[in-house]
């Protein structure tokens, strides 16, 4: 239905979004540039929202686009997949609902590839937010535009993944063992062995001006040291972290994109979160460093 998180990115998704509210100041000339692409990506996202039409959604994706969104079990691949879903959803077929989105990240991080991070409302026909969350996307320039290659986006859950999102059960999808597995994996298991007991060791995998947009958090975090202190001070003893790979993409330019699953466990080894990530990352000579992180459980809506 039309007020499903639908991909913004909704991916607003990753998103977009009905109406969008001016980005954060920005003071580099390409920045600048970018958060006037992503502005012009909303307004098209939310036309094709107003009218319905899942083909005009369709062309705001790669042909090879990666979704991953909070309502869906698993990554949601290519152009024609998310057309379908779509249309399967009954997307726009009331408007009951608008989106909000707002962009606080927005810049570029080669000729052709743009990184954007913000938050999203979907409001019902009184205005009233019905669904908040938050997004971190990233996007290719052609021709003038902006197409999105992977969305990442999802509900907040500051206060944890809701009991009837828990009860239904994980899928978990075949994990990659392609090009650069090894690289991709790296990041992984350094998270899962230090998510809790050493946070800086998990900084440490982010560039200097990395972006961290988890469900959790409830907020956009920018820069390794506010990183940090967010790992430091969300750890919490008992839990640990499952995180696997489902999916590893060179888009050039030394930079990749990454993603998969995870859940989080209690202290008796019960599951209390589940979800996915969507990652954009940096190749480096010593690995890859991550320039943008997103994450969150999967959500029922």
């Amino acid at each position: 239905m039309k007020n499903m998180f639908c991909g913004f990115l909704i991916s607003a998704f990753t998103l977009l979004a009905g109406c969008s509210e001016e980005p954060v100041s920005l003071t580099e000339t390409a920045d600048m540039s970018a958060a006037e692409l992503i502005a012009d990506f909303t307004e098209s996202f939310s036309a094709a929202w107003a009218d319905g039409d899942a083909q005009a959604m369709g062309r705001l994706f790669e042909e090879d686009a990666i979704r991953i969104v909070s309502t869906a079990a698993s990554p949601i691949y290519g152009r024609d997949a998310i057309v379908r879903e779509f249309a399967s959803n009954d997307f726009g077929a009331d408007e009951s609902t608008t989106i909000n989105a707002t962009t606080e990240v927005a810049k570029f991080v080669s000729d052709d590839i743009v990184l954007g991070a913000g938050t999203y409302n979907i409001l019902d026909s009184d205005g009233v937010a019905i669904v908040s969350g938050l997004w971190g996307n990233a996007f290719r320039l052609r021709a003038g535009s902006l197409l999105m290659l992977m969305e990442s986006a999802g509900d907040l859950s500051v206060s944890g993944m809701s009991a009837a999102s828990l009860a239904v059960p994980q899928k978990i999808d075949p994990i990659y063992s392609g090009p650069r597995a090894g690289a991709l994996n790296q990041i992984v298991t350094t998270y899962e062995e230090n998510n809790v007991s050493n946070p800086n060791a998990v900084a440490e995998l982010f560039v200097n001006d990395g972006i961290h947009v988890i469900s959790g958090n409830g907020r956009v975090i920018v820069g390794k040291e506010n990183i940090r202190e967010s790992l430091s001070s969300g750890a919490v003893d008992g839990v640990s972290l499952d995180a696997w790979s489902y999916g590893y993409r060179d888009v050039g330019d030394s930079l990749a994109l990454g993603w998969g699953g995870y859940n989080l466990k209690d202290a008796a080894g019960q599951v209390i979160e589940y979800g996915m990530w969507g990652n954009v990352n940096r190749i480096t000579e010593d690995g890859d460093r991550i320039l943008m992180e997103r994450a969150g459980p999967f959500s029922l809506q």
